[in-house]
């Protein structure tokens, strides 16, 4: 078992198989690899990423097709056999930007999503070049 205190959640309990290995990082962080997902009831139906190696980040992602469901991005050539998704399943979720104070102003990063393998617990931060789409995407307008 791993445990840590967090800013945000506490003292914090779980397992080595938990941990959810971002390859490469977060855009902005990338010395932070190792982070568990986290979904609590009452933030539904939103995430955090909370990362093991910095207890003062954790970044709040969702899944996109919530808000865009006509989000279909390409995915890159050999994102699969990266993240040694032998099924084929990959989750895609974006990061998402609230303002202090204003949360009918929060964004999405439909640019940069984090494509996740759940059997093999690997992740990968995507930089796409897709005019179709923007890096703060209203998600409530």
């Amino acid at each position: 078992m791993i445990k840590i205190h967090t800013d945000r959640f506490g003292d914090m309990e779980f397992s080595e198989e938990s941990v959810l290995r971002v390859l490469g990082g977060v855009i902005g962080f990338p010395d932070l690899l190792g982070y568990v997902l986290i979904q609590r009831p009452n933030d539904a139906p939103f995430y955090w990423l909370q990362s093991i190696d910095d207890p003062s980040m954790a970044l709040v992602l969702l899944d996109p097709q919530i808000f865009k469901p006509d989000y279909q991005p390409t995915l890159p050539e050999g994102l699969k056999a990266e993240l040694k998704a032998e099924n084929g399943e990959i989750t895609l979720f974006s990061i998402i930007t609230i303002p202090q104070g204003r949360p009918h102003e929060m964004t999405a990063n439909l640019l940069g999503p984090l494509a996740v393998c759940p059997s093999s617990h690997l992740a990968r931060q995507l930089v796409l070049d897709d005019r179709r789409h923007s890096h703060r995407h209203p998600i409530l307008g």
